[in-house]
């Protein structure tokens, strides 16, 4: 087989799930063909990276190399293509699941729009990595079991990333959970030979499976594949955002869409500047609560995410030259354990205890 990588993670927030309680920690396995992280070879010339249930360590970190904006790796395709592909993975994971007993999973278009953005993220950065979208995006809904699970392959074969998936333990445990019942599937297809990194990907694929409680699923839920991810609808204006006593800030494009997505002024405050230029190409804007300063910083490679400055990890990043420091935010902020974490596009991630209040600089 050709190489393939993958990782999955999963999340079980029940009645909690404003609180992310219930929270698995996750433990990652990296290659370690080029001297980061612990590796282990499953079947010919394959790599595997797993998010599961475990402790961490700083060597167990999986690699996200520097960000680089690559558009020009991803190959469009058909739709009639991508039809048939979307339903051949349903098929095979509910198959499967039939096989241990379980009821099928449906597909929705508007989660697979979730996904689908975050799988051509990973393939213009000619990296891969877990986001916090699928999580926190409105379109998921009142979750209450959600996991994310990501593999790529050097064939354009949607059955080798499902083969891969039951073959480790982390992604079988997320194909056959009894408390999936709602799929979003992207499936990012590029040329083989990708611009910056030369890596021979042909097919990457994010899948999230989510449950819900009291029929909470989206309405367009359906047992057989009806159609391409759902675009994300327009972000709406709200004029609750206009700090008082200023002439006004605008909010726009990606770095507006992910402040409003991500809870706008109730979580980040207000603007306090328009959208700037930053290194590389970037944009960048500030908000302010009470205070308590949030960078919010896009690049084409790497999405829109925000940098809580007024925290340990914030502090840290801004005292070391910003994203000409560590690099661009990958994610936003994540719990592991006892820590708090954030990956940055130069290859770091930083830590920060939250019992003794220790940071810590990994280095991917």
């Amino acid at each position: 087989m050709e190489n393939a990588v993958e990782q999955t993670m999963t999340l079980d927030l029940g009645n909690a799930r404003a609180a992310f309680a219930r929270r698995y920690v996750p433990r990652h396995i990296a290659p370690a063909a080029r001297g980061a992280g612990i590796g282990r070879k499953v079947g010919a010339g394959a790599l595997v990276a797993a998010l599961a249930a475990g402790g961490l360590t700083a060597g167990q970190i999986a690699a996200a190399p520097p960000a680089q904006s690559a558009q020009s790796d991803i190959v469009q395709v058909s739709a009639a293509k991508r039809t048939a592909d979307t339903q051949r993975m349903l098929t095979l994971i509910n198959q499967y699941r039939a096989t241990k007993g379980l009821k099928p999973v449906r597909y929705s278009r508007t989660l697979s729009g979730i996904v689908q953005e975050h799988s051509d993220r990973q393939v213009v950065a000619e990296s891969f990595w877990h986001s916090t979208t699928f999580m926190t995006d409105p379109r998921a809904g009142r979750w209450t079991h959600t996991n994310e699970i990501i593999a790529l392959s050097h064939q354009d074969s949607v059955d080798q990333l499902v083969s891969w998936w039951k073959s480790s333990p982390a992604h079988n445990a997320a194909l056959i959970s009894p408390k999936a019942e709602v799929i979003g599937i992207g499936l990012t297809y590029a040329d083989g030979s990708l611009q910056n990194t030369r890596q021979g990907w042909r097919l990457l694929s994010t899948v999230n499976l989510y449950g819900y409680a009291n029929g909470g699923a989206p309405a367009d839920a359906s047992t057989a594949v009806n159609g391409a991810p759902a675009q994300a609808p327009a972000p709406t204006t709200n004029p609750g955002l206009v700090p008082s006593g200023t002439s006004g800030y605008t909010l726009r494009g990606a770095i507006g869409d992910r402040y409003l997505r991500g809870g706008g002024a109730a979580v980040f405050g207000k603007p306090v500047m328009n959208e700037a230029p930053s290194s590389g190409g970037g944009q960048y804007q500030i908000f302010d609560l009470a205070g308590k300063r949030t960078k919010m910083l896009w690049t084409p490679a790497t999405g829109a995410h925000p940098v809580k400055e007024f925290g340990a990890i914030g502090f840290e990043w801004s005292l070391r030259g910003y994203e000409r420091g560590y690099g661009y935010p990958l994610n936003g902020e994540y719990q592991v354990g006892n820590e708090m974490r954030q990956d940055f596009s130069n290859g770091y991630t930083l830590t920060w205890n939250m019992n003794n209040g220790a940071l810590r600089v990994l280095r991917r």
